[in-house]
């Protein structure tokens, strides 16, 4: 292993500033990559499933029927039994590393491994079974995937013991990473999980297809499994459902978050913007229009004629601002904005019953009303002790799953046709 990266540590000494002075500090340690080969994960994945496991470090949520899926970053796969959200029963962890996306229709599990979509027969959820693999069709540079110049493929990162300071007074301090002396710099753990690590139903059976939250990369519409990167739209079509057809592929631009499904329109969020495309040819995508905002992290979620987008800032999104904005689509060619709102701490979000669910960091999961047009109106309630990332929304049982940062885990709520928000269940997650 002959190159060294470094990861900012969250301790942060801010010493003031006068006018344009910048006297803030930051110390970084340094992280060495546990390395594989696209050769050796192909070889060696068993998926092997054993008994439930501890979740430590969960990055996505999904669900399908009764069954609730976590991905654990780097790992593999937690499949609960979620048929009563007041006690999950944990019944399988499925090795799966490299796993990113995920998707579920009719009975079969889409993720990527890596830079290959792999699919699982999900008969006995206990034991999902391989069916089904397309390789190379991720790209090696990209959220599903982290890749060093010689082709390994990150695994893991383990922590060298290495300390440096790194002033506001570097060109790159205001970057989210950078590269110099064949060291990677990045602003925090997540980051590892972005940066370039690189120096240089169309009829037939009836869908049943699961949900995620709103910052999901993969979604599945008229047996087509679309899954978004950094820059790229990929199409695959399911019509052998368990062998997906890399069947397309778009050209976004950077900054690309999120995709949501609606009627025949994809809606997918940005750093720059929202872009929607007609889906009508499932395996042929088409743009309808781009809507531009300020640079922010942007997910999306649409109900009926209504497009509603949180836009946050910070070191990572690129703006310092924060607020909610609702746009018409009822032309998707011509979409306008019709009410902007100031939020804080806004993330995801879901709608649903005349409601919308915000997910605030800290500040908890904030309930909104939504008058007859669909505009945001007084604010229904307020819970905390959550630090909740992303919620997914399930109005036949007036239900929430709300994924959580850190030690938070999922917990699980009922609401009322009035807004009030009460705990259900909560999955912990290990203490690492």
């Amino acid at each position: 292993m002959n190159k060294l990266f470094l990861l900012p540590f969250l301790a942060v000494l801010l010493c003031g500033c006068l006018e344009e002075t910048c006297n803030e500090t930051r110390t970084v340690i340094g992280f060495e990559p546990v390395t594989t080969t696209a050769g050796e994960w192909r070889a060696n994945s068993s998926f092997f499933c054993g008994v439930g496991q501890p979740v430590c470090t969960a990055s996505g949520f999904y669900v399908y029927e009764d069954y609730l899926f976590m991905v654990e970053e780097n790992k593999g796969l937690h499949i609960y039994d979620n048929g009563n959200p007041s006690d999950p029963v944990p019944i399988t962890f499925m090795e799966a590393p490299g796993g990113q996306g995920l998707a579920v229709r009719n009975g079969i599990l889409y993720m990527n491994q890596y830079t290959d979509l792999v699919a699982f027969d999900l008969s006995d959820p206990t034991r999902p079974e391989l069916v089904g693999r397309t390789e190379d069709v991720f790209e090696p540079y990209s959220v599903f995937a982290q890749v060093l110049p010689n082709d390994e493929f990150v695994v893991d990162w383990v922590e060298t013991g290495e300390q440096r300071n790194l002033t506001c007074n570097s060109p790159n301090f205001g970057n989210r990473s950078f590269w110099q002396d064949d060291i990677l710099f990045a602003n925090s753990s997540a980051d590892f999980a972005t940066a370039n690590v690189n120096n240089s139903s169309g009829g037939g059976q009836p869908e049943t297809v699961g949900q995620g939250g709103s910052l999901a990369r993969f979604t599945i519409s008229n047996r087509t499994l679309y899954a978004v990167d950094d820059q790229r739209l990929k199409v695959f079509d399911l019509t052998d459902a368990e062998n997906p057809r890399y069947a397309d592929q778009v050209n976004l631009g950077w900054g690309i978050e999120t995709i949501f499904p609606s009627g025949d329109n994809l809606y997918i969020g940005s750093t720059t913007g929202m872009h929607i495309y007609n889906v009508s040819t499932p395996t042929a995508p088409e743009h309808l229009s781009t809507f531009q905002h300020v640079l922010s992290c942007d997910p999306v979620v649409v109900a009926g004629d209504l497009a509603y987008v949180t836009l946050w800032g910070g070191r990572d999104c690129g703006s310092t601002g924060d607020q909610l904005e609702i746009i018409d689509v009822s032309d998707p060619r011509n979409p306008e904005s019709l009410q902007i709102t100031p939020m804080s701490s806004s993330h995801g979000l879901g709608v649903a019953e005349g409601k919308l669910f915000l997910c605030a960091q800290w500040e908890g999961l904030k309930v909104f009303d939504l008058d007859h047009n669909g505009l945001l109106g007084e604010q229904l309630s307020v819970t905390t002790g959550i630090n909740a990332r992303d919620v997914i929304v399930l109005p036949e049982d007036n239900e929430l799953i709300v994924l959580g940062y850190g030690q938070d885990g999922i917990q699980q709520f009922n609401y009322t046709d009035g807004g009030q928000v009460t705990a259900n269940g909560k999955i912990e997650v290990c203490v690492e």
